[in-house]
């Protein structure tokens, strides 16, 4: 056990401690002790951590110990996202997103990439936020993953961003504060990693999948300023040489990304940051003589930029009150032509996708303490959001604000209970729709080991303008077919939340959710619902009549990182369903019924002389039900229902396996994952192909090795 004082900055330090997995403790009289588990120390980096105390409200009799700041309850499901668990995990290849699938709730809507359904809404539901500014999606190769191959607005075959740029981040879930905002599914909130201000430091990294090198440092040493800069390349080409199934696709991708801290006083901090990723894959027709499917006769090039930038500003106005702004401007842009050949390659067509989304985002708040037991924040957020898309038969555009007031109340009523009150308002400039926000939530403390959480409340969503048609042009230029769905509005959720958490240790802990989501407004047809769409663009007028309903329970048991060993266990069942005005439920495309994961861990160290050594194994396994889809007509079934046909369940099993040297000033790694160990056959879409003229099943990824070498000086 080591310890130590802050500055009167609130400044501390540990010099001299062993490597290894900490938990860090804060403690101040009259304000609650703060405690951080799974703080990584290793030789070669400097660990920043970044703590905030909030008083303690203790009843003594007739004497009061009052607090400052009561605990906040962003979301009622939080889940961390680290660097050290992208270290550890199996098969996340240093993606958060990927980090995230193993929590409760959250399902791999395909595992050659990280889009995901939360709690049975699809990948369009969720947000990205970059230092609390909602930001286009930030992920490279967006078709990954999906049927028709076409780029997305939701996810990518991994985040551009590296998990050595994070600072702690979280995945949320559930009923959210009223800060948060334009998400039904599930938030992506994550934080950038200030560079050390004491010394110049570096990471380097090479394996199957690429290379990845960062530097960090002081500008000017004692000055507090620092940057960060991370850059990446990766080529799938020596996986392919090894036999394995990529799709025979030729696939590469690179982003540079950096942070820059500078200090101005003692009150204020700013960051400025940025990050801009490139992404292509080449398909090359192959000989017409070894033609089979219908891929076999086409050149498919896809291509994608991403790019972000922006300031965040934090400052401090006495004690008791707290002034934060981000701005952030972000863009993707997505191109895919399909060459194809008609006739023994001598006549061919050419089918162009094109797909771009830009946002400006301003988030700013002020938090200020009322009194003692009372914090009120306010603020707003402004967001501009332009999507253009084009396809052979559609050129379109939408442009407009969302515009979100919001003001937030939080009040302890005693030591065991506290209550979270907000409001926000949602305005979409497009077409004027609106929405209120109300959100409440209570936390009771039931003893000294476990708290129940209860939560309720309304949030909204953009439509989704990505999947659908509002003016539809002939590809033989004949008079066009005027669609307009440009009066769709803001998709309502009302959300009721409750949970049980259970300390039964200082490292182990319990959770049980029950959750209902009803959504309301959902663009909709007779049997059809924009909800089940992903990647494609319908041309069809829709109604704001549709509904849907996602309701189910969780149970999750979690021990951190302690004495070398640490698991995470949890199971969710539930029902995603969809109707249409007075039309019967029907099962929803993300209505797998169930996920369950299952990670766990073990280190052993031995020390040597100068060198410590630590072994690593890590096992990870997850299985969820089959998706739904639409079956094939056929003689005996000319109309089959929406979809109800499921694909059969995934399993998969994913190892990783790790050998860490530490020696003084540097830590090195060798590293072995294993995506898909047993090599499991998991459907993950079927097509009619018309080469073949039969129904053709794809497979999700099977076994993929990454050997890789990491390196912190």
């Amino acid at each position: 056990m080591a310890g130590t004082e802050t500055d009167t900055a609130g400044v501390f330090r540990f010099d001299a401690l062993p490597t290894g997995i900490y938990t860090l403790q804060a403690s101040h009289a009259g304000f609650r002790a703060v405690e951080l588990n799974e703080v990584w120390v290793r030789a070669g980096k400097e660990e920043v951590v970044e703590l905030s105390l909030e008083r303690a409200v203790t009843e003594l009799g007739t004497f009061e110990v009052q607090a400052f700041r009561p605990l906040r309850m962003d979301a009622i499901g939080v889940d961390r996202l680290t660097v050290e668990r992208s270290l550890r995990y199996p098969a996340t290849f240093f993606d958060p997103a990927r980090v995230a699938m193993s929590y409760a709730g959250v399902a791999a809507v395909n595992d050659q990439a990280n889009h995901m359904s939360v709690r049975g809404n699809d990948p369009g539901s969720n947000a990205w936020l970059l230092e609390g500014a909602e930001i286009v999606t930030p992920n490279h190769l967006t078709n990954a993953g999906t049927a028709s191959d076409l780029p997305t607005l939701t996810g990518g075959g991994t985040t551009i961003l590296s998990a050595q740029m994070l600072a702690p981040s979280r995945l949320l879930t559930g009923s959210m504060s009223a800060p948060f905002g334009n998400a039904l599914g599930g938030i992506m909130d994550l934080r950038l990693r200030r560079g050390s201000h004491e010394r110049q430091a570096y990471t380097a990294q090479a394996g199957l999948l690429g290379i990845d090198l960062s530097t960090e440092g002081p500008f000017r040493r004692g000055a507090g300023a620092s940057y960060l800069v991370n850059y990446r390349y990766s080529t799938l080409g020596l996986l392919s040489s090894m036999g394995v199934d990529l799709g025979e696709e030729a696939i590469t991708f690179q982003d540079l990304a950096f942070t820059v801290s500078l200090p101005a006083g003692a009150r204020t901090d700013i960051l400025v940051f940025g990050m801009v990723g490139m992404s292509a894959n080449v398909f090359n027709a192959k000989d017409s003589a070894v033609w089979e499917f219908d891929k076999d006769s086409q050149d498919i090039k896809y291509r994608a930029r991403m790019g972000a930038a922006g300031v965040a500003i934090e400052r401090r106005f006495g004690s008791r009150s707290l002034w934060k702004t981000t701005l952030a401007l972000s863009s993707n842009d997505q191109e895919r032509t399909e060459v194809y050949s008609l006739a023994n390659d001598r006549d061919a067509a050419t089918v162009r996708n094109a797909l771009r989304e830009s946002k400006a985002s301003i988030n700013s708040s002020l938090r200020v303490a009322l009194h003692a037991r009372t914090a009120l924040q306010v603020g707003a957020q402004a967001m501009n959001r332009l999507v253009r898309k084009e396809v052979s038969w559609l050129t379109e555009g939408v442009d407009g604000w969302l515009v979100r007031p919001y003001a937030r109340l939080e009040h302890s009523f005693s030591e065991r209970v506290r209550a979270d009150i907000g409001l926000a308002y949602a305005h979409w400039t497009a077409n004027a729709s609106a929405v209120p926000e109300p959100r409440i939530s209570l936390q009771v403390a039931t003893g000294v080991h476990g708290r129940v959480v209860l939560a309720m409340g309304q949030r909204s969503q953009l439509p989704r303008v990505q999947n659908y048609a509002v003016r539809r042009q002939w590809p033989d230029g004949g008079e066009p077919v005027t669609i307009d769905n440009t009066g769709i509005g803001l998709t309502r959720s009302v959300d009721l939340d409750a949970r049980y958490e259970h300390s039964f240790g200082p490292m182990l802990r319990g959770t049980a959710a029950l959750f209902r989501q009803h959504l309301i407004g959902v663009p909709a047809q007779a049997g059809y619902s924009l909800l089940n769409e992903w990647d494609g663009v319908y041309p069809l007028t829709l109604l704001e009549l549709g509904e849907a309903l996602n309701q189910g329970g969780s149970l999750s048991l979690e021990r951190d990182m302690v004495n070398g060993l640490y698991f995470l266990a949890n199971a969710t069942l539930f029902r995603s369903s969809y109707w249409f005005d007075d039309e019967k439920d029907h099962d929803s495309r993300w209505d797998t019924r169930h996920i369950v994961n299952a990670t766990i861990g073990k280190e052993y160290a031995k020390q040597k002389e100068s060198v410590k050594r630590i072994w690593g194994l890590n096992l990870r396994a997850s299985g969820m039900g089959g998706q739904r889809f639409t079956p094939v007509p056929t003689a005996a079934e000319p109309n089959p229902a929406e979809y109800s046909g499921r694909y059969s369940g995934v399993f998969r099993l994913d190892v990783r396996v790790y050998l860490k040297r530490e020696r003084t000033g540097r830590t090195g790694m060798w590293a072995l994952d294993l995506l898909n160990a047993t090599d499991a056959r998991n459907e993950a879409f079927q097509y009619f192909d018309t080469r073949k003229g039969e129904l053709v099943t794809r497979y999700q990824l099977g076994l993929i090795p990454n050997l890789s070498y990491r390196i912190e000086f």
